[in-house]
């Protein structure tokens, strides 16, 4: 059963002091709002199998609190209602989306761009690791900003695995000559093992303040629909948790800095674009799901010691109404359907062109997870394509590597 009421705030927050210890204080940057399901708190408890003189009920102990499972549905937000003046911040989406893929890092802003062409970037000082991150930068026609990730770094030259956005009349868009290139908040596929966070969920009664500690996140997905805002929805396991009992009248977080993204559509910078440029998409979703195995130790407060990740998957799934003769793309023609482990190449979506509320996805190297799908999509005939990542080696730069290069699944926040 979950608990009897849906008002409330709450917060997350990673554990400075790592596996066992609890997050106790929240600033307003920590909180959200989205639809959350609050299981009611239980602890188990045990029973040993004795014999004894009569039929009164056995003897019984009090067991582990955990893991206890939540999970939470809300719009995707961006890290600031104004334009960034410097490597953008982490915002709680993305710790939480940290937490199931194992890496980030928050690089490349930039105040000296100087041109390009159709899928490269010229600033007036190369960032030693910027290969492998997404940039944004102000588009020369449209004063637009365009999303691209840096395949090659040669001297002051980014070169992007895919083009910039086009026009509104369907021509090729290069960089201005002047503007700021703003940076983001990448996440990445790693084998890093996550560290652990705390959740509390402050409730609109006096006696209810649920402090849920040692959690991972376990499933996120993050699904664009067309003329809808991006949604992410999370499942989060926690090793522990305390009801501190402090709750009541819960303050309005002012959300400043966690603005929700726009509507799912062109003219607000939603694009899908692949090796034969942009495609038409009616729906994609992300999918990432974390193995987790439980580290049972009798030392650790609750007999769990600390979640392990086992295994990290990653699939994009893309609905698109299938096109007519000569106007098909790779994601939407009936007539030739891909078959599984066919190479999809660098498949990148985008969601956003304002700096602080911008999103973007990439799988650097994509493999057609199952034969593409027809299927229905509001009285219409779809395909559905499913594209996992297969290992990807090719970035390269005259400078640091950086921890983003050749990873083979990329998320940024811009």
């Amino acid at each position: 059963m979950g608990t009897p009421t849906t008002l409330g705030r709450f917060a997350v927050k990673e554990q400075a002091s790592g596996w066992g210890t609890a997050e106790t204080s929240f600033a307003n940057a920590n909180f959200l709002e989205a639809q959350i399901a609050i299981p009611t708190p239980a602890q188990g408890s045990v029973q040993a199998e004795v014999m004894r003189a009569s039929w009164f009920a056995t003897t019984r102990l009090a067991n582990g609190k955990g893991p206890t499972e939540l999970s939470l549905t809300m719009p995707l937000h961006g890290f600031s209602t104004d334009a960034p003046t410097t490597y953008p911040s982490e915002n709680p989406d993305g710790l939480l989306l940290r937490s199931a893929l194992g890496g980030s890092t928050q690089f490349g802003y930039a105040t000296d761009v100087a041109g390009g062409d159709a899928t490269s970037l010229e600033v007036g000082s190369g960032e030693s690791a910027i290969c492998g991150l997404a940039v944004m930068a102000p588009m020369a026609v449209s004063g637009d900003y365009s999303i691209g990730w840096v395949k090659q770094k040669a001297s002051d030259t980014y070169t992007m695995q895919r083009k910039w956005a086009l026009t509104a009349a369907g021509a090729e868009q290069t960089p201005d000559s002047s503007g700021t290139v703003y940076g983001s908040n990448a996440i990445y596929l790693t084998a890093t093992q996550p560290t652990p966070f705390t959740l509390e969920w402050l409730g609109s009664s006096a006696n209810i303040n649920y402090r849920f500690f040692d959690c991972v996140v376990t499933s996120a997905t993050i699904t664009l629909n067309a003329r809808e805002q991006p949604t992410l929805a999370v499942t989060i396991k926690a090793a522990n948790w305390e009801n501190t009992v402090s709750g009541g009248a819960p303050s309005a977080a002012a959300l400043t800095n966690r603005p929700q993204m726009p509507v799912v559509m062109s003219d607000n910078g939603a694009r899908v674009v692949d090796a034969t440029g942009e495609q038409k998409a009616g729906t994609s979703t992300i999918n990432i799901t974390t193995d987790v195995a439980d580290e049972i130790n009798f030392d650790a407060p609750q007999g769990i010691a600390k979640f392990v990740v086992t295994k990290r998957t990653v699939d994009m799934q893309m609905t698109a109404p299938t096109a007519a003769t000569g106007e098909t793309g790779s994601i939407d023609n009936p007539a030739s359907l891909l078959a599984p482990g066919a190479s999809a190449g660098a498949l990148q979506l985008d969601a956003g062109t304002t700096p602080g509320r911008a999103f973007s996805a990439l799988i650097p190297n994509g493999v057609v997870k199952e034969i593409q799908a027809l299927g229905d999509a509001n009285a219409l005939v779809s395909v559905t394509t499913t594209v996992e990542c297969a290992i990807y080696a090719g970035d390269t730069t005259d400078g640091s590597t950086g921890d983003v290069m050749n990873t083979p699944f990329r998320l940024a926040f811009l």
